[in-house]
């Protein structure tokens, strides 16, 4: 069963030519070696290695003939790989009588066979990955164990892993490698799902939304067309108002999440399809290093992408009260260390030096992921706003019953109006950090709302340009192990 759901066949086709063009270039870089061979007198393997060839150029100047006459025929993507295999795996054989019979173990093992397993992702076919990953452990061990009689006992000692035990090793390094190949379509896929699934969602709340303007409308004519009607009907028209009222606010927090879909979540999967298709179009002649701060932005936006989208459901969740809440006794110390390292990326990138002054004997009775949200959008927005080379921290102290947690940031800190609408979904202002990153106020909602829920309560005091202090108040714990 094919694992990319949303492509046709014209893409596995698409792949195959990709193939195709690459053959070519590892012709001419298997003529180069073929005349190496020719002018260091060993004819008889470079006639071999001739021969070879010629049967790989062969099958390509007629794959593109196969492709017309069958077009999306899965057999042809399966002999394609099979001949790749079989075909280069007899020129590591043959080139190990040129070289030396330790040849078999070690650049051809490590650079061609691999090269083949990525190859087989462009066919767009899962099974196919796996067959060609089975396919090259099985032609890399007949090939070196072939040839592994010849090799100098010497050598062995010598070069690591060059025995049976690097046979072992390698066949486990590609067989992890295809299950590597095998799982990114199907994370672009779970990517696109997902935003189907969001997509379809918005749509449904925007039907819900016109259905509701329309009955606001119609109650809205029969009181202007029932005006004259008695007491009862006044007490009504009130009643009808104050709904409209807590309707237009219902509106506001929606129209908020709207903003934060349409634009915030949004931005994310933008730059994973433009940097995807930037690499699919030019993949070929991309440079290494390119290709790599590519993917490592598209590993970062995904990050950003998939933390807001949890903090939307975790906050669905918390307004149709099916989240279940399940207080434990949380270690204060341990869980501040452990937001504190997972976000170590963004506050060594700035500077920031962050320091926790909590005993190793305070405790917390919460529930615990609630507890690691709470901080981890406390620790993220402190970092957001600090100045690069700031600082940031953490403290915590028992008062009676009660375990105070405190977030502090020496960062540009608040002006009235921003703390008044700082947990009001309908009123938070977005602001930018000092790095200009994002901020949608969502994070902050979701922190109050958990404490509520967790028996707690949590209060915040800032001044401009003289940080952030906020204080979180929650049933405190006992001692742990």
């Amino acid at each position: 069963m094919r694992y990319h759901s949303f492509l046709s066949t014209e893409d596995a086709d698409w792949g195959e030519r990709q193939v195709m063009k690459f053959r070519w270039i590892l012709v001419a870089a298997i003529l180069i070696l073929i005349g190496y061979i020719f002018l260091s007198g060993a004819v008889d393997r470079g006639f071999v290695s001739l021969i070879l060839l010629g049967v790989y150029v062969f099958y390509n100047s007629i794959l593109s003939l196969l492709l017309r006459r069958f077009k999306g025929a899965s057999w042809i993507r399966y002999a394609s790989s099979t001949i790749d295999v079989t075909i280069l795996s007899l020129h590591i054989y043959n080139y190990s009588y040129f070289f030396t019979p330790i040849a078999v173990s070690t650049a051809p093992s490590l650079f061609v066979y691999p090269l083949l397993i990525m190859l087989s992702v462009l066919r767009y076919d899962g099974w196919l990955v796996f067959y060609t990953t089975i396919y090259v452990v099985v032609c890399s061990n007949i090939v070196f164990f072939v040839r592994y009689p010849d090799i100098d006992p010497d050598l062995i000692l010598q070069v690591a892993s060059a025995g049976p035990e690097g046979a072992l090793y390698r066949s486990v390094y590609f067989i992890l490698m295809g299950y590597f190949m095998f799982s990114i379509p199907k994370m672009i896929n779970r990517l696109v799902e997902k935003q189907n699934i969001v997509s379809k969602e918005r749509r449904e709340i925007e039907i819900k939304l016109v259905l509701e303007t329309q009955r606001k409308e119609m109650a809205m004519q029969s009181l202007r067309r029932e005006q004259h009607l008695n007491d009862q009907l006044n007490n009504q028209k009130q009643f009808i108002q104050q709904q409209k009222e807590e309707l237009e606010k219902l509106n506001d927090i929606k129209d908020k999440l709207f903003s934060i879909i349409g634009k915030d979540l949004r931005s994310p999967f933008c730059v994973q399809s433009y940097l995807s298709e930037l690499l699919e179009k030019d993949f070929e002649a991309m440079d290494k290093n390119v290709m790599l701060e590519s993917i490592k932005t598209m590993h970062k936006t995904a990050h950003k992408g998939l933390d807001m989208l949890t903090n939307l459901m975790d906050w669905h969740l918390l307004q149709t009260k099916a989240l279940e809440i399940k207080p434990v006794e949380v270690n204060v110390k341990r869980m501040a260390c452990k937001v504190i390292e997972g976000q170590s990326d963004i506050w060594k990138t700035k500077g920031i030096r962050i320091e926790q002054l909590v005993d190793e004997e305070i405790f917390v009775y919460v529930d615990e992921l609630m507890f690691e949200k709470v901080l981890v959008n406390l620790l993220s927005n402190a970092v957001k706003y600090t100045p690069e080379r700031g600082w940031v921290h953490i403290k915590a102290n028992l008062a009676g019953a009660t375990c105070v947690v405190e977030v502090i940031d020496s960062g540009v800190g608040m002006d009235e109006q921003q703390l008044q609408g700082l947990f009001m979904l309908n009123k938070t202002i977005s602001s930018l950090g000092t790095n200009n990153e994002k901020g949608n106020g969502l994070g902050l909602v979701l922190c109050k709302e958990m404490i509520a829920e967790n028996n707690g309560s949590i209060r915040v005091e800032s001044q401009p340009g003289e940080g952030t202090h906020f204080i979180v108040s929650l049933p405190a714990g006992g001692c742990g192990n």
